[in-house]
């Protein structure tokens, strides 16, 4: 969890689009969560892993259905928030498909994955997790993708960087265009890594998935 990701949270909260109960998804890591921003704003917060741990009211693994039966009692929640967690499974659609099991109608999972970012093996990192899956998965699930809070954590929405053809693009390695050209001449010059990125190092997509409500 970077700061990014919290202040992509806190946006969401003071436009009012985190409902209560929240159940948040990888809480047992050791490192930041989500629990302090979502009780300060006074909504009712459970964690979730896969062990026993720190900050973990429920163990429960997502890629089980079975296991969403541990919930029974605290279902359904207004949101369930999974940061920094798909990577880092084997099947992360599963883990999705359950997780939803979880939500109210009218209610939503939230999500944040990096697209693009060094390996961090917790315990295995598996998966990027791209723009389009997003859009896929919502129109497959009957679920609506918020656009406005559709966005490149830190960088702004996704719809604002495009290819040529209109397609997705990623964010360019930094503002300044001189700055740009300048560190591709550096890299040549001494033949060093990153002469050909055209992107930072470090790219998370953040989504509201909101469930019908019926």
């Amino acid at each position: 969890m970077v700061d990014a990701d919290l202040k992509y949270l806190r946006r969401l909260l003071e436009a009012r689009l985190i409902q209560g109960p929240v159940l948040e998804l990888g809480t047992g890591y050791g490192g930041r969560t989500c629990r302090a921003l979502i009780e300060e704003s006074g909504l009712r917060y459970i964690g979730t892993d896969v062990a026993i741990g720190l900050g973990v009211d429920f163990v429960a693994n997502f890629e089980r259905s079975d296991d969403m039966a541990v919930f029974r009692m605290a279902a359904p929640f207004g949101t369930v928030l999974i940061f920094n967690v798909l990577e880092h499974t084997f099947d992360p659609i599963r883990v999705l498909d359950n997780a939803a099991t979880l939500v109210k109608p009218g209610g939503s999972l939230v999500v944040l994955t990096p697209a693009i970012w060094p390996l961090h093996n917790f315990p295995m990192d598996a998966w990027r997790v791209l723009p389009n899956f997003y859009e896929e998965y919502s129109k497959r699930r009957g679920m609506t993708l918020l656009n406005e809070h559709f966005e490149y954590v830190g960088f702004g929405p996704v719809k604002d960087y495009r290819n040529a053809d209109t397609t997705y693009a990623l964010p360019p390695p930094c503002e300044s265009e001189f700055r740009r050209i300048a560190s591709r001449v550096i890299h040549k010059v001494f033949n060093t890594f990153g002469r050909s990125m055209s992107h930072p190092s470090h790219v998370a997509v953040g989504a509201v998935l909101r469930m019908r409500d019926n």
